[in-house]
């Protein structure tokens, strides 16, 4: 038997509370799903699926209404929301895994949607939860930090020798960290860093985002200060177990001083202070482990978690047609899954 919420649902949190602790992660909250709602990434929606046994299935996404292509019928993509997430469940047994695909194959049937496109997460290790028609593959590799070693285990174990001196040395040049809740701050060096490394539109979260950020407990943002000012800063996000590196954005011209190293050692100490257990940092910009930005954050800990992707077509004939009509208007071949939304 299976159930549908919007975000907006109180019941939400609720059925998202019966899950296994380790299951249990903020990219799962109606509040994150509210956020991208707002950002304009489609519908959040909540798939809830049970057995006669009690065994319990979870799987959040964005749904988006096609547009464009003068169908006959109002068709549907859906997507996991940025950043992590994919199906959850109660338990592993194969029967119930199976049952819960089911469930949800014949939903996404019966409503018309055309194509999925699932972003796994790295640390509850669900990509294999789903394996009917449906292409997983690995993204990028990924840091996390194991909290429960403690402050000082983790400096002398996990953050390498060259990222201890250059955070001391940003701490003898008077750089300290400070939490804030000046998001216009940080929507402008955060900005001034995506122009920096070219990021596509996306990344450019609307102030609607921001306010639903800065209402929300679980959303915490540090500023690294250098004589009065703000020269770099980062969101991070706690919940249950788990805290995250989100978002981040620093001044280019004061780099030299190594700001980022200091914010994230100052987030790892808030982190165990508070009781988190495990701190999510994420990859680098590509593939690669030569990536600068993996290599920083791989600075921090040794310990990698693999992201994973999954693309799945439940319409083949609507499918091709879209992606068809797209690569006709477009002279160009597609490469991503869901390209044709850019008709």
């Amino acid at each position: 038997m299976y159930s549908v919420l919007s975000c907006s649902d109180k019941e939400w949190d609720f059925k998202l509370s019966e899950m296994p602790v380790d299951m249990r992660d903020i990219y799962y909250t109606s509040r994150y799903y509210q956020m991208h709602q707002l950002n304009g990434d489609g519908l959040g929606k909540l798939f809830c699926y049970a057995d006669e046994e009690g065994n319990k299935g979870l799987y959040p996404f964005m749904l988006n209404k096609i547009e464009g292509y003068n169908l006959e019928h109002n068709y549907y993509d859906i997507e996991t929301a940025y950043g992590y997430g994919g199906p959850i469940v109660s338990c592993k047994n194969v029967r119930f895994l199976r049952k819960f695909e089911e469930a949800f194959t014949k939903f996404c049937e019966d409503n018309y949607i055309v194509a999925e496109f699932i972003r796994f997460h790295p640390i509850i290790k669900n990509e294999n939860i789903f394996i009917k028609n449906i292409k997983v593959m690995h993204n990028r590799s990924t840091v996390f930090l194991d909290l429960t070693k403690g402050i000082d285990r983790m400096w002398c174990e996990d953050i390498k020798s060259k990222n201890r001196n250059v955070i001391r040395k940003a701490e003898k040049n008077g750089l300290h960290v400070e939490i804030s809740h000046d998001y216009e701050m940080f929507k402008s060096i955060y900005n001034q860093t995506m122009d920096k490394v070219e990021a596509s539109l996306y990344y450019y979260f609307g102030d609607k985002y921001y306010k639903s950020v800065e209402k929300d407990k679980h959303f915490i943002l540090f500023n690294v200060i250098k004589e009065d000012k703000t020269i770099a800063a980062a969101i991070f996000m706690g919940y249950e177990k788990y805290f995250h590196y989100h978002l981040a954005g620093s001044l280019k011209e004061e780099l030299c001083f190594s700001p980022n190293n200091l914010l994230i050692w100052e987030a790892i100490k808030y982190a165990v202070n508070n009781g988190y257990q495990m701190m999510h940092l994420g990859g680098g910009l590509t593939d690669s482990l030569e990536d600068n930005l993996f290599k920083f954050k791989g600075s921090f800990s040794k310990t990698y978690a693999d992201f994973f992707i999954g693309k799945r077509i439940h319409n083949e004939k609507i499918y091709t047609y879209l992606i068809n009509e797209w690569e006709k208007e477009n002279n160009k071949k597609a490469n991503l899954l869901l390209q044709y939304r850019k008709l």
